[in-house]
């Protein structure tokens, strides 16, 4: 069965110290991100009242982290929820939700 997943990010060698200045640039540049996106969203709404956005968002930011996190993990689900600190049903249950299995 082929996988629907993107294949696995080039991994990159770093030292602890570049690592967590990197996971830090990371979470600041991935915030930006979401400020940008969420303000371009409020400006294409040209006023009119937004509906579900938490929703929204949020099961938008899930599809690429667990297509990421899959791939990070071989496609191991079990590996893969230990990653995510969810329960290996709860990550199959959002994997079916996304259409990822």
């Amino acid at each position: 069965m082929s996988q629907s997943f993107p294949p696995p990010l080039q991994q990159h060698a770093r030292t602890p110290a570049a690592s967590a200045g990197a996971v830090s640039a990371a979470s600041t540049d991935l915030q930006a991100c979401v400020r940008a996106s969420l303000q371009a969203y409020f400006d294409d709404l040209d006023g009119e009242t937004p509906a579900n956005m938490y929703d929204m968002v949020l099961r938008l930011m899930e599809l690429p982290l667990l297509e990421t996190v899959m791939a990070h993990a071989d496609y191991n689900q079990s590996r893969a929820a230990q990653w995510l600190g969810l329960n290996r049903n709860t990550l199959r249950k959002k994997l079916l939700e996304h259409d990822l299995l």
